[in-house]
């Protein structure tokens, strides 16, 4: 088995400020970075990822960076998304609680992603695995409940897992943090028709237990099924 490149991450790159902030802060501590993006089962203007991608590699140089492309995942994400599609609000109750709709597409779309991530990573022999992530956003996978079980599932594939910007909570600052590196901080990426973060940003204890709830008895088993037999991720986008 060859050995991992320690100095070497994929990104989770949407092409907007929290991934493109993430993306200049591996590369400014010495991480060779591969930005990807995903095409996903709601997702629209996956093209526009290509516009930031391509500034960050005009500022930092091929050597330190490469946008690898958008990719679909929506084979992993059907793979995830049964039999919770055919219960009833009564047994989605009983086997996984108080579950939103929205942050079980968010949970299941994410999952997706990691688990398309972590196959690329055992292929190219990378050890870290980077996200945009922020908790301000109102999502129960970047609140710590997830993060730390995120964490927890890579690291058992000997892979590292980080959130550069997770407690960021200001986007003056975050804006203020690209002008310093020299980028005016107007981005451009696709948008997710289904992403819809819970009001105030403040989940429910009981939703944030249900979420964890579906990712362990659900996501989990699946995912190092997924993995253990190098489920095809290859299939690109349909804007490349």
């Amino acid at each position: 088995m060859a050995k991992k490149k320690k100095n070497e991450a994929i990104v989770l790159f949407s092409g907007g400020k929290d991934s493109f902030l993430t993306t200049c802060m591996l590369i400014e501590k010495g991480y060779k970075v591969n930005m990807v993006n995903f095409k996903t089962v709601a997702s629209i203007g996956d093209s526009n990822v290509s516009i930031g991608a391509k500034r960050i590699i005009e500022k930092y140089g091929t050597e330190k960076v490469k946008f690898l492309g958008i990719f679909s995942i929506v084979g992993i994400w059907r793979e995830l998304v049964l039999p919770f599609l055919n219960m009833t609000q009564e047994q989605i109750l009983q086997e996984y609680g108080n579950i939103t709709y929205s942050q079980f597409n968010c949970l299941t779309c994410r999952s997706a992603m990691y688990i398309w991530c972590a196959i690329k990573a055992k292929k190219i022999n990378v050890s870290c695995i980077a996200d945009g992530a922020r908790k301000i956003q109102g999502f129960v996978i970047e609140l710590p409940i997830m993060v730390n079980v995120f964490e927890k599932f890579f690291k058992n594939l000997n892979i590292e897992f980080i959130c550069p910007i997770l407690n960021l909570k200001s986007d003056w600052t975050l804006k203020n943090m690209l002008l310093a590196r020299g980028f005016v901080p107007k981005t451009s990426e696709g948008q997710c028709l289904l992403g819809a973060p819970l009001i105030d940003g403040n989940p429910d204890k009981d939703v944030q237990k249900a979420v964890l709830a579906c990712f362990q008895k659900l996501v989990l088993p699946k995912a190092k099924k997924l993995i253990n037999n190098n489920f095809s991720i290859e299939a690109q986008g349909e804007y490349l």
